[in-house]
């Protein structure tokens, strides 16, 4: 066996081989057990570390644990938004050190934390999971705004993480959480009440959460006081009834609660009227409806209204305008302002005046009639006769219809009373006079109604229902300068007129069949509806109505057959239709027609017709 081991190996030495034999005589004999060879242990992983705990900070949380387990070498933490987090569902920070801070973490979330012990043989089990509630962000947009000794405060109630909101005020600058008084559980927005009207109150919200109370917000503050008004409402300028160098001003209270002190009316030549302006004509302690007297007419008057609380002068309303009637420098010859009073009774069968107002009384008070007294006429007593005014004729004294004095025959709305029937009157110039085409024709329509006719159904009104009225008399002159008046002595009137907003005039040329041509300018097609859409002083030609110096209502239209052009021929047949509209829309309501013409007054001569379903009637002319 020595050869044989000299033999395989030149590297074994002898003293290898002396070993080597030694220690095969001591297997031989059965060596002791106790001096075998221990086998190294196989390398496990570490047990699971404990005491895992999570404390949040303002925007960071610090997680620490027990470092000391058994072999273990280091430590990884797992972390996510969410709970039960594994080793697939966290977050893995390697080689993690307690106490470990996390930084830069979004206020109002909770974090949930894991953390393992490592060895050359592995990761432990996971540990108990642990976790941390960031507190809320401070809210933002916060805000004051005062009131009548109270301030409310509001802001941005939907930050992440909040189940609540604090408030925190004090009347020094610079409040904290430490210095306020606390308002706990407050909602936005949170009216602050009982505070001193003068006085500064300063505010910092904070939001509640999960992981406690946040920073405060940044501060506001506001000082509570009486707020000035908002701006009246409605307000409209319209040129007063009747009335030269005169605007009538309406409005309606604004919004704003406080008792209102006072307004004023503020009125320009020049519109876009801004606040404050020393130099425009204002009128204090103004009432509406108010009465403004301008120095000139023809001019456009701009006007604003303001209302005044104990909080001050509030904010202009909205601009409104009118041209009032009138000579252009003011005063003069026509300017008394007096207009023409009543005196046939009248029926308005459609509810409105005959300036367009929506009437909604039942005597003279009602301005929207358009009838006179004005709102600067003396009504006490009314109705008034001033004996300045008298006219005598043959030794009775009359009032003058122009004049100082006003009165008032009795006058009916008559919207929802059904159709009126009427008798229809053209104009007796129209028939008996001979026309020019050099000349302004006057186009005159009358509808009637009688008194105590035998047959009911036709253009009478109910016996039972008396109606005063004022006789009239012809004083002096004659066409623009004739003048009646009244004894001032009313009686029980025969006949009354109907006022209809549906009325319609067309004027136009013929030929010699009797068929229409073009008329040019001279011809014309327009409603009293349609009038009183366009603007006082317009330059279109409008159809309107009016009380005549007879003091009895009259459709009217000055035919300007002198100026008018774009037909050859003025001269020759000319048809006008006297109509009524289905129905007639003024200021966005529309009214349906109440009227019907049920015959013709027995002046008419031929050439007068009544369409068969009471609706129109024409009259031919001859222009020469």
């Amino acid at each position: 066996m020595f050869e044989m081991l000299l033999t395989r190996s030149k590297k074994f030495s002898i003293w290898g081989v002396i070993v080597m034999m030694t220690l095969g005589l001591l297997s031989a004999c059965g060596g002791d057990d106790d001096d075998a060879v221990v086998p190294t242990p196989v390398p496990t992983p570490p047990a699971v570390v404990s005491s895992l705990a999570a404390v949040a900070g303002a925007t960071d949380v610090t997680v620490s644990w027990d470092a000391s387990v058994p072999t273990a070498t280091s430590y990884n933490l797992y972390w996510s938004t969410k709970p039960g987090v594994t080793t697939a569902t966290g977050i893995k920070e390697t080689d993690a050190k307690t106490p470990f801070v996390q930084t830069e973490l979004a206020s109002g979330q909770t974090y949930y934390y894991v953390v393992t012990a490592v060895n050359a043989a592995g990761e432990s089990a996971l540990s108990s999971e642990a976790s941390a509630s960031l507190a809320p962000a401070a809210p933002t947009s916060v805000s004051a705004v005062s009131g009548n000794a109270q301030v409310t405060v509001d802001w941005n109630d939907d930050v992440y993480g909040a189940t609540s909101y604090n408030l925190y005020w004090s009347t020094t600058a610079g409040v904290t959480k430490a210095t306020g008084t606390k308002v706990a559980g407050v909602k936005a927005p949170f009216v602050h009440t009982g505070l001193t009207n003068g006085t500064a109150y300063y505010y910092v919200v904070t939001a509640e959460g999960v992981g406690g109370e946040g920073v405060e917000s940044a501060q506001t503050s506001a000082v509570p006081q009486v707020p000035a008004p908002s701006a009246p409402q409605g307000v409209s300028a319209i040129l007063t009834p009747e009335t030269t160098l005169s605007v009538t001003l309406s409005w309606l209270p604004p919004t704003s609660p406080d008792p209102i002190i006072s307004y004023t009316v503020y009125r320009s030549t020049t519109p876009g009227i801004t606040l404050p302006n020393p130099l425009l004509t204002q009128k204090l302690n103004a009432v509406s409806p108010y009465i403004d007297k301008v120095p000139a007419g023809q001019v456009t008057y701009y006007y604003v209204v303001t209302a005044t609380t104990a909080g001050g002068e509030g904010v202009p309303s909205a601009e409104v305008s009118a041209t009032p009637k009138g000579a252009p420098t003011g005063g003069g010859s026509g300017e008394t302002g007096f207009g023409n009073n009543l005196s046939v009774p009248l029926v308005f069968a459609d509810g409105v005046g005959i300036l367009g107002g929506v009437i909604t009384g039942t005597d003279y008070k009602d301005l929207a009639t358009g009838l006179r007294p004005t709102a600067t006429d003396i009504t006490d007593p009314f109705p008034y006769f001033n004996p300045a005014d008298v006219s005598s004729l043959g030794g009775v004294d009359y009032y003058e219809q122009q004049s100082s004095s006003t009165w008032q025959a009795t006058w009916v709305n008559n919207a929802s009373a059904g159709v009126q029937k009427v008798e229809v009157d053209w104009g007796d110039n129209l028939t008996s006079a001979s026309l020019s085409s050099s000349q302004v024709i006057r186009v005159e329509t009358v509808l009637r109604q009688y008194k105590g006719l035998p047959d009911a159904s036709t253009t009478s009104w109910p016996a039972t229902e008396s109606m005063l009225g004022y006789p009239m008399q012809l004083l002096y002159g004659q066409g623009q300068t004739e003048m009646q008046g009244t004894t001032g002595t009313a009686a029980d009137a025969t006949e009354r007129r109907v006022y209809a907003v549906t009325a319609r005039l067309k004027i136009e040329k013929l030929d010699a069949g009797g068929n229409p041509v073009d008329s040019g300018n001279c011809g014309f097609n327009g409603s009293i509806a349609e009038g009183l859409a366009l603007p006082d002083g317009s330059q279109l030609a409008k159809y309107s109505s009016e009380i005549n110096v007879g003091g009895s209502l009259t459709y009217g239209f000055n035919w300007r057959l002198n100026r008018c052009t774009g037909v050859a021929d003025k001269t020759g047949t000319w048809r006008l239709t006297f109509s009524l509209d289905d129905s007639a829309t003024i200021g966005g309501t529309t009214y349906n027609n109440n009227t019907l013409m049920y015959g013709l007054h027995p002046s008419q001569t031929t050439g007068t017709t009544l369409s068969p379903d009471g609706r129109s009637t024409s009259i031919i002319v001859t222009v020469k």
